[in-house]
Parts: C-alpha cells; structure tokens; sequence
C-alpha cells in the first residue's frame, strides 16, 4: 500500500472548536490515479501537506509505504518525503538561482541517486514536457507555463512512490494542460507512482480513475 489515510481530520485553525475535514478515509496502490474536488477553503491543499508531513493533522492515521508518519521525527519526515513524495504545488517553488535543468535535478541530488543516470532522466522527462529548449533558463526567464513544466519535471525526476498534484495545470494552456495530465495518467498506467492531485477542473478530474469530493465529513464519490 503506498498510501493508507485512516480518519484523517483537521481542525479549523481559527475556530478550533470547528473541523475544516474529518473521516477522511483513503487507500492508494502504485498506479492509482485519485483526483480530489471540493469548495473553496474546505482544505484541498491542506490535505496533501497533512500526507506530507508538512502540517500536523488533528485526528486519524496517515501511513506513507507502510511507515506511520506520526512515529517519525522532523528528520525522518524529511527522509521519508524527500525519498517517497513528489510535489506539484499552484506557486512553483522554483530555486531563482538556479536553471531549469539545476532545479529539475535538486530531488536527484538530495537523494544521491547515480549521478551518470541523471542528464538522460532529465532529457527523457525534458522532452515529454517540451521544454528541452528550456533548460539552461532561469524561472524568471520562462513563463508560468514553463515553470509549472519545470516543476512537474522536478517532482518527477526521482520517481517517487506518490505523486502530489496541487492544481498542476492552473497555469498551462489546453495543449500544455493535456500533456501535463497525460503523463499523470501515464505514471499511474504504468504502476510507476500513486497520483493524487487536488483540481478544480473537471478535465482533469476526469482523466483520473476515481474522483472524489472532499466535505467536512470526509470524502465522497463524484
């Protein structure tokens, strides 16, 4: 099981007496494909920082490849998510300093991956995504397209057990939105990864095995 999340709830930080989610109950396999839907506000993103261990939940269980989050330090969250996760979040965290191909490559890297497998996995993720000719730029050279290509790139480039998808065609075009989402569904085709990704566009929901609401008793079939 790459993903268990077992009566995870959140509390709403200003009203703690008021649950933003609760229940959420999920179990994810490599080669699921899960998008999640829901209000504005009801905590979409929250959730997958909840899995990542970037936020402490309020209730429930979260198991990542079988480890319990909850039983892990700062440093072997860290480990785990540095190892396990990839991440497409709405703002894309690029590194200024760094090129696209530099900034692609940190995951690799951090994770001391065999250095001489690296410039063809960026090649390979390069050309799928379009931006071969992009590489050497920095973020302020490219486009929010691009970057969003970049960072899809970068969470990929590792290939990690699940996939974290906050709106990762908000900022592409149609053409560039497909392609994003045919490589999701591809990874989840291929058993490579668990792809979770929280849209607001039905396209993308669509494109997923499962689609699921999220309301603040938990989660629910669209």
């Amino acid at each position: 099981m790459t993903l268990s999340l077992r009566g995870v709830g959140r509390r709403t930080p200003d009203a703690p007496d008021h649950w933003l989610f609760q229940n959420v109950d999920l179990q994810m396999d490599a080669g699921a494909f899960v998008a999640i839907r829901g209000e504005s506000g009801r905590g979409k993103s929250t959730l997958l920082h909840l899995i990542a261990g970037l936020e402490r939940k309020d209730a429930g269980q979260v198991l990542l490849c079988g480890q319990d989050m909850d039983s892990l330090d700062d440093n072997g969250r860290t480990l785990l998510r540095r190892q396990k996760i990839g991440f497409v979040f709405q703002a894309f965290h690029l590194l200024p300093q760094l090129s696209a191909r530099e900034n692609i490559a940190l995951p690799w890297r951090l994770n001391a991956l065999p250095h001489k497998d690296l410039p063809g996995r960026i090649a390979a993720l390069a050309e799928r995504l379009g931006i071969t000719h992009r590489l050497e730029a920095l973020p302020r050279e490219l486009s929010g397209g691009e970057q969003q290509r970049v960072a899809v790139a970068r969470a990929l480039v590792h290939r990690p057990s699940l996939l974290l998808a906050d709106e990762p065609t908000g900022s592409l075009d149609p053409e560039r939105s497909e392609e994003v989402l045919s490589l999701l569904a591809a990874l989840a085709a291929e058993a490579q990864a668990a792809v979770l990704m929280v849209t607001h566009s039905g396209r993308a929901a669509s494109l997923a095995g499962q689609c699921l609401e999220l309301r603040r008793s938990g989660l629910h079939p669209l």
